[in-house]
């Protein structure tokens, strides 16, 4: 859980974190992270980061930021101002997290995504790599004033280099196939792909000839349903 436990620590070089940093016990951040500083325009929270944590060269966690136990994060990961993480979370290499979004628990986001600001994503949802999730609708606008990115519900799953427009919301545990851009709301447990993104069966009706049998995607039967 975000904020349990957590003391400040002592990098490999024997320097303490800022005093803002509270970091819990056995994780483990590589020397060349930065946690805190140079992108922060006041941040309304200290930094804090769960026990059991691995984070990965290159990386930066800007001020604000709550993550929880065993996060993992690869090389080059952004975690931007007052985002928070849950537990059991993978962002994996290259992927950038903006200001003020939500992750929930035991989410994955793999490589080279963007989640733009003010984005939500709820538990056991999995992003594939190269997804892109605004959060503008019209980018030319001076102020950016109803700037909000889309809402991933629980369990949902987004295939490989989608593109999921501003204020749309993704249904619990819908699928979006690789390479969809996705305009409108998509309601829950149905599978859409294209561009635009049209509905293209429910997930009731998802089948792999190993080991996936009608309906065995929809009540997690399987013991290879997709990863939650």
């Amino acid at each position: 859980m975000v904020g349990a436990d957590l003391t400040l620590r002592v990098d490999r070089r024997g320097e303490r974190w800022p005093s803002h940093v509270r970091i819990g016990q056995g994780t483990l951040i590589d020397d060349d992270v930065r946690v805190g500083g140079e992108h922060t325009k006041g941040a309304s929270r200290p930094i804090e980061i769960g026990r059991g944590a691995r984070i990965r060269s290159g990386s930066s966690i800007d001020d604000g930021a709550r993550i929880g136990d065993r996060f993992e994060a690869g090389h080059n990961v952004f975690i931007g101002e007052d985002a928070v993480i849950g537990d059991d979370c993978h962002i994996e290499n290259n992927t950038i997290i903006e200001v003020g979004c939500t992750l929930g628990d035991r989410v994955r986001v793999q490589a080279n995504c963007f989640v733009a600001a003010f984005t939500t994503i709820e538990d056991d949802v999995t992003i594939g790599p190269g997804v892109g999730l605004a959060n503008d609708p019209h980018p030319g606008s001076a102020n950016h004033a109803c700037m909000r990115g889309p809402t991933i519900e629980r369990g949902a799953q987004i295939g490989m280099n989608a593109t999921i427009l501003p204020f749309v919301t993704i249904g619990e545990r819908s699928v979006v196939g690789a390479g969809s851009v996705v305009t409108r709301a998509v309601p829950a447990e149905l599978v859409v792909a294209g561009n635009p993104a049209r509905v293209l069966k429910s997930i009731s009706q998802v089948t792999c000839p190993l080991d996936l049998q009608p309906g065995e995607y929809l009540d997690g039967s399987s013991e290879t349903a997709p990863v939650r």
